[in-house]
């Protein structure tokens, strides 16, 4: 083979494989603007997924947070609730919380719709405007939740605002205090009871809870005695009760063995102060994680005399007729159906209960000069 042949030959073989080569390249090129337009439309589309995504959660939020940054909830049969209701609205729109989420409690509802509809709507404080009751109620469903808790008493016992060192008496003062106070952390106490026909029930208190001599009083004091009286009435029901007789119950501490007592009275209190400053557990305190429990077996009038006088002079002296421990779960057993109540409030005849503290679970509001220590 001649020298131009080869070099024909080689100029030949190359050509073919820059030819090759050009295609290939042109070919994958192809493939690339292909895969690139996919990419491109895949992006595009997710994009839209985003915005569309975006949109819903940004409508959703809109729903959740009706623009209501408060609620109130208040009970309509207590005397003076329009004056307070008016002067919330107005403190509320001067103050630059805007409108206020106005919501009425039922016959047959003492507050738990209108708290979850509150929760619901996103607000960031409920104003309760009612007695023990309503405020157990409503609090039972801001428990565990970030949304705070402002009190306007206006009930007969008040014991939580009691509790609290709210003014009790200037319903004023506490809107301001619920609108302009310190927010403190408190405890709640979930409690599960089985009643005389074997329904069990779950309900939280934040005051006191128990079964009977305490429940008799609370279930036979006469409501016009309370709206002359107020507090005072209970009185004249416990003096009625005092001569009833003591039954046996068997109570455990913190999952420990059962002990049993004779008693009038089994109280699981998440606080220690009644009605006038009495405090009938001066060790109970609202944030302190423990249940107190009190256990009431006096045998005759002279027992109860000395019950009295250990309450009125906050003697720490122990008695035979009056037991108190303290706990983080409190199990209770009757032997005969026993009449019971939750703050206050009525909750049927039971034969068990069963405490349980549910540390720093509700948002409270209280006195600025209250910041550094909750009543006991």
């Amino acid at each position: 083979m001649t020298p131009e042949m080869l070099s024909a030959l080689v100029a030949l073989v190359l050509g073919v494989v820059l030819a090759v080569t050009l295609g290939f390249v042109v070919a994958r090129q192809g493939r690339l603007r292909r895969s690139l337009g996919h990419a491109r439309a895949d992006v595009q589309a997710l994009e839209a997924r985003v915005a569309t995504l975006s949109d819903r959660l940004t409508a959703a939020e809109g729903e959740a947070h009706s623009g209501h940054e408060l609620a109130l909830i208040y009970n309509p049969v207590k005397s003076g609730v329009d004056e307070i209701r008016a002067y919330v609205e107005t403190q509320a729109r001067r103050d630059g919380f805007g409108d206020v989420l106005v919501l009425e409690t039922e016959e047959d509802d003492p507050g738990v719709q209108m708290a979850r509809d509150a929760v619901a709507a996103g607000v960031r404080r409920v104003l309760v405007a009612g007695g023990d009751g309503t405020v157990r109620t409503v609090a039972e469903e801001l428990a565990n939740t970030s949304v705070a808790l402002g009190i306007i008493p206006l009930g007969t016992g008040n014991l939580l605002a009691r509790n609290l060192s709210l003014p009790i008496n200037d319903p004023e003062e506490c809107v301001r205090i619920a609108l302009h106070g310190h927010q403190r952390v408190i405890d709640t106490v979930d409690v599960r009871l089985v009643h005389e026909d074997g329904e069990r029930t779950r309900h939280t208190f934040t005051v006191m809870g128990g079964a009977g001599y305490d429940a008799d009083i609370m279930g036979d004091t006469r409501d016009d005695l309370k709206d002359m009286a107020g507090w005072l009435a209970y009185s004249e029901a416990g003096l009625r009760h005092l001569g009833g007789e003591r039954r046996e119950v068997s109570v455990a501490l913190d999952g420990g063995p059962f002990r049993t007592f004779r008693m009038r009275s089994v109280l699981v209190a998440n606080c220690g102060m009644l009605t006038a400053g009495m405090e009938l557990l001066p060790e109970a305190k609202l944030d302190d994680g423990l249940l107190d429990v009190l256990i009431l077996s006096p045998r005759n009038t002279l027992d109860w005399a000395r019950i009295a006088l250990k309450t009125l002079t906050r003697h720490r002296r122990d008695l035979d007729s009056l037991h108190t421990k303290q706990a983080t779960r409190v199990q209770v057993r009757f032997a005969e159906p026993t009449l019971s109540q939750l703050d206050g409030d009525a909750t049927g005849s039971i034969t068990a209960l069963d405490a349980r503290v549910q540390a720093d679970s509700l948002v409270v509001m209280i006195k600025n000069e209250e910041r550094a220590s909750v009543q006991s």
